[in-house]
């Protein structure tokens, strides 16, 4: 593959913060159609649900929510009335402050996580709002699909005219080169008694990506003057990340989310445990309610990524569960994380190797910025317009309350994100900079721990000769997002919010671990029944890897793997230097191929935390000793 690096100054983030927030500048979609009689302006905010007292009268609100850059695609007119829709309402939950008190708790001892009932009880929408909300979205003909357990996620299905009933918005048909789509063509028009705060899966365009394919690369065992290339294998990095043989993830279970089919992915990991000498732990498939069709299976060599490399770090571990939907749609990809938050019995540790533009406000000028715009311009296909962080935001939060790890992996596009779907990178996701300072989703949410990418080296001993900061891994400045409470105060961290120039903003990764390069280094997995030699590769890869390794330290805990949201943990040792040199593996090295510090474009690798690896890569048996107590 030819690949071309977009370098991208720290300063081009700052341009963005200022062309924000500059007024005066029309977006590139359709305006909104005008509101009905008594409805409040574009862009009001719904109150909150209501807690005592009855439903109030109903009263429209119009939300901000059309694809940005609909415009260059062209318009079909009316989409058919009967085309299938999948609509997820979010209701906001009536104690956001509450949750974020006991989020602290549980940061500093204090609290122990909340099982999904304790969850619901404490800080559940009312149910009573929430049939309220039912029977709006039912009373044109939509169907209601499932309702989370805190009540505050409902997912509908319908036809398109329907929805288009139901929101007050035309959809219409259209043609781009990224293909065709429906899409609402004016701002959904929502109940304001009901506190709706985000709708998702108006349009059939957006959806989370996987990373394009990495070519294979030699054997690891190919050595040259002091380093190998090539595959490593799950002992590899066992011995190179630290990994004691007393803990090897017993009693504790990963998640893998995902979409399509899982029989192939499923024989793969079989194969894959038989060459490389491990269990077959039983595997278990829960699909999302609603969801019918999984024969999509252009994601299995994703899957095989994910599925084999956290029970290579994993071994011994007691299954695994496979969260997969039908689609990587924004609606389906919020069905399936709230599936698996509110799954009583769900592992304690989950990894998403997708992911698209984290949300941009609707701020005027943002989206007509040449920094968000590259250029050739792509038609339509921009993540910018991603709104399902909202409604992520709200699903990742109780699952950090309930103890709860989701690793998700920071993309294959440097320090930008995949707003162009290229047919020579791929689906949005493949390795190529495509120079625009937003990081991916849900890498960047709060309550999510974000995965960087190294190139790793071994010495043919079962040591490290060299690892460094891969060139195309995702991090940077969530422009939009405060960094939480866990992470502030973090050393490195330093770049401010766009909406809020005071404050810090949060930054990813979170941790790192091996990626491998385009080249010549990956991990080895087994794909169709082959065995692939370092087949494995992009943060793709780095995300699960976490999974196993948390799920290995879980396994070390007198608490029975009951240890909390991983960041908590992993922020609180990294800032302390006492502990950081024993649980960490500092990576601010150069690249070994153009001899300079190693950066995504951006960013560079530095001591300590930044905007490329995190933290850094694992000492699995100083985090065992540091989070878990088993020293």
């Amino acid at each position: 593959m030819s690949v071309t690096t977009r370098l991208l100054p720290v300063a081009a983030a700052a341009a963005l913060a200022v062309a924000v927030l500059v007024p005066g500048a029309a977006a590139a979609a359709p305006g909104p159609a005008a509101p009905p009689a008594g409805a409040a302006a574009s862009g009001s905010t719904a109150p909150r649900s209501v807690v005592d007292g009855p439903i109030p009268a109903p009263g429209l609100v119009s939300t901000r929510n059309v694809l940005p850059g609909l415009a260059k695609a062209t318009d079909q007119g009316p989409a058919p009335g009967n085309a299938p829709m999948h609509v997820m309402v979010t209701l906001q939950r009536p104690d956001v402050a509450g949750e974020e008190a006991a989020l602290a708790a549980q940061q500093n001892g204090k609290a122990a996580p909340l099982s999904v009932g304790a969850f619901v009880d404490r800080f559940g929408v009312p149910a009573r709002t929430a049939d309220a909300a039912k029977a709006w979205l039912s009373s044109t003909g939509m169907h209601v699909v499932s309702v989370s357990a805190a009540r505050d996620q409902i997912a509908a299905d319908g036809p398109a005219d329907a929805v288009s009933q139901l929101f007050a918005t035309p959809l219409h048909g259209f043609d781009s080169p990224d293909g065709k789509f429906l899409a609402n063509t004016a701002d959904p028009q929502l109940p304001g008694n009901l506190g709706i705060t985000n709708v998702v899966g108006l349009n059939t365009l957006q959806q989370m990506h996987t990373p394009h394919p990495l070519p294979q690369g030699p054997l690891q065992s190919t050595c040259l003057p002091g380093a190998c290339t090539g595959g490593t294998t799950p002992a590899d990095l066992w011995s190179v990340y630290e990994q004691p043989p007393t803990h090897t993830g017993s009693g504790q279970r990963v998640a893998i989310f995902g979409n399509g089919r899982t029989d192939g992915v499923i024989s793969d990991l079989r194969a894959f445990e038989d060459r490389f000498r491990l269990g077959h732990p039983p595997v278990t498939v829960k699909h999302p309610a609603g969801d019918t069709d999984f024969s999509d299976d252009s994601g299995h060599t994703e899957w095989n990524i994910d599925t084999q490399a956290s029970h290579g770090m994993a071994p011994g571990i007691g299954g695994m569960d496979l969260y997969f939907g039908t689609d990587l749609s924004d609606a389906d990809v919020a069905r399936t994380f709230s599936q698996f938050t509110d799954d009583q019995d769900s592992p304690r540790q989950a990894s998403a190797s997708f992911g698209e533009c984290e949300q941009v406000p609707v701020v005027s000028g943002v989206l007509n910025n040449p920094i968000t715009n590259p250029q050739p311009a792509p038609p339509v296909a921009q993540g910018l317009g991603n709104n399902l962080d909202t409604t992520l935001t709200a699903i990742t939060r109780q699952a950090a309350l309930e103890g709860k790890t989701i690793f998700s992996s920071t993309g294959d596009t440097g320090s930008s994100c995949p707003v162009a779907s290229l047919p020579v990178v791929g689906a949005g996701n493949g390795v190529l900079n495509q120079g625009v300072p937003i990081t991916n989703s849900p890498a960047s949410l709060p309550y999510v721990v974000g995965v960087g990418g190294t190139v790793l080296y071994t010495d043919g001993r079962g040591g490290r000769a060299r690892e460094y900061g891969w060139t195309h891994g995702g991090g940077g400045t969530a422009l939009f997002t405060p960094a939480p409470a866990y992470q502030q105060g973090t050393p490195g961290l330093n770049l401010p919010c766009v909406t809020a120039p005071t404050s810090v903003c949060r930054g990813i990764p979170d941790v790192a671990a091996q990626s491998g390069d385009v080249l010549g280094n990956g991990y080895d997995i087994v794909s169709d029944g082959k065995f692939s030699d370092g087949g494995g590769g992009g943060t793709s890869l780095s995300s699960p890897l976490w999974a196993g390794m948390w799920a290995r330290i879980q396994s070390a805990s007198s608490a029975g793997g009951g240890l909390g949201f991983a960041n908590f943990d992993l922020y609180r040792v990294g800032k302390d230097p006492a502990t950081y040199a024993r649980d960490f593996h500092d990576i601010s090295s150069t690249d070994v191929r153009s001899g300079l510090p190693s950066t995504n474009g951006a960013y560079p690798s530095l001591p300590g935390w930044d905007y490329q690896t995190g933290w850094g890569v694992p000492r699995v048996a100083g985090l065992m000793c540091d989070v878990a107590k088993a020293c």
